[in-house]
């Protein structure tokens, strides 16, 4: 177990020091401006900006929840108060743009309203190009979320965002998961992604974001399973987005694919915590008759953790003691996957259920240890049937944490040409006849 522990720390040591070497040679903004005048701001509630020691999510009236009947009487989208930040990265630098959060309307997976924070990072020459960008914090606890490891200087994937930023895009970082932190609630991250963009565009001004600013979307591992989310859902939610492009590294393709490859493995802790996220969202997953003594102790201890955020200093579930654990082990069935409601929760949010207009870069390890490489190149041709118009696919030299390092170059570029309108590459031809036949 030691060793496992070593293996997993060195991997994630090794990506903290290259993001932090990038980081060193960053510049802050050589300028300032006030908050945004615009209507949006007249009418939400400011803020001070937050000062350490910072107050967890749970404890920061920032991050409250409104009553039903606010949250009823307001649209999706709708900002209800925001707040000036000093972003932060891994706690020495700073991150290279003016910054807000807002806390706006959006809803659960159900439709019930709720409210969702995000983070807008604004660099010093802004172009009319808006990305929302989702981290993959893989959360079971908001101490992970975006929104405040921004703020405390713990998160990892700030050197991503400063490709995006270096090219004068506004960026958008939604906490994704939603107050209860439902992890892998397809759904419910999926509003909570398109309702940020919704917020951003209402509360910046017309001079660096309108209703004709192209938007993308982009993210790795859990924060490329709520883009692809919601860009499948886009058309119905919110038709107003003009959608120009999606980039997505390593999703979990097949939701069961990718337990049953983690299970008894270096990241079985990943299964445990998919099983956790899922049933914050759903009741029909029933913990205490599924549970054994042993996975009740489990549900418990990792219901407090978050994958690969060990800057934020929260029990990670992949170091916590669980790898090369079976989940049979800690139920009261023989399979899990087999048990008809946890069959339909899966089928409930898998990835491929519709097509979108925009086109897709889908990037994934060669060697990926979450996602069998074969369930990835499915997805993509499930996604040229379903109607994408054109679907980039990469494999990636390498494994499931350098990938995100890897590509993100490529993605950003890729990115950049759908924003200038070129035309998209299109592996279509060779990816139809992996598409699953009934997605």
């Amino acid at each position: 177990m030691i060793r496992t522990r070593n293996v997993y720390s060195r991997a994630a040591t090794c990506l903290a020091i290259v993001m932090l070497a990038s980081a060193c040679a960053w510049q802050p903004p050589t300028s300032d401006l006030a908050v945004p005048s615009r209507p949006a701001a007249d009418s939400a509630a400011r803020f001070a900006s937050p000062r350490a020691p910072f107050a967890a999510p749970d404890d920061d009236p920032f991050h409250a929840q409104a009553t039903p009947a606010e949250l009823a009487a307001t649209a999706p989208g709708t900002v209800l108060r925001y707040r000036r930040i000093a972003a932060q990265a891994y706690y020495f630098f700073d991150v290279n743009a003016r910054a807000w959060q807002i806390a706006y309307r959006t809803a659960d997976g159900d439709g019930t309203p709720q409210v969702n924070v995000a983070t807008i990072l604004v660099p010093d020459h802004p172009r009319p190009r808006l990305l929302s960008y989702q981290v993959a914090y893989d959360a079971l606890t908001r101490r992970c979320a975006p929104s405040y490891e921004v703020l405390s200087g713990s998160m990892v994937e700030h050197m991503l965002m400063n490709k995006a930023l270096q090219r004068g895009w506004i960026v958008v970082v939604p906490d994704y998961e939603g107050p209860e932190t439902q992890f892998l609630a397809g759904r419910n991250s999926a509003h909570g992604v398109l309702d940020a963009i919704r917020a951003t565009r209402a509360f910046l001004p017309d001079a660096w974001v309108n209703t004709d600013t192209p938007v993308a979307l982009w993210g790795y591992s859990g924060g490329a399973f709520a883009s692809l989310w919601a860009a499948e859902i886009a058309a119905n939610y919110a038709p107003e987005i003009p959608l120009v492009g999606v980039a997505a590294g390593g999703p979990p393709a097949d939701l069961a694919g990718s337990a049953e490859a983690v299970d008894g493995g270096l990241f079985a802790g990943m299964y445990f915590a998919a099983v956790v996220g899922l049933s914050r969202a759903y009741d029909a997953i029933d913990t205490d008759r599924l549970l054994n003594e042993a996975g009740r102790k489990m549900f418990a201890d990792v219901g407090d953790s978050c994958i690969g955020q060990e800057l934020a200093w929260v029990k990670d579930p992949v170091l916590s003691g669980y790898a090369f654990d079976d989940m049979q082990d800690y139920t009261t069935v023989d399979n899990l996957l087999a048990v008809p409601a946890v069959k339909k929760v899966i089928a409930d949010n898998q990835l491929g259920q519709q097509g979108f207009a925009a086109p897709l870069f889908y990037y994934h390890a060669f060697f990926d240890q979450v996602t069998p490489r074969d369930d990835a190149k499915t997805l993509a041709g499930t996604y040229c049937a379903a109607g994408v118009p054109a679907v980039r696919f990469d494999y990636a030299l390498g494994e499931h944490i350098s990938a995100a390092l890897t590509q993100a170059s490529s993605a950003v570029d890729y990115l950049a040409d759908r924003f200038d309108g070129q035309p998209p590459p299109n592996d279509c031809e060779a990816l139809l006849p992996y598409a699953d036949p009934a997605p």
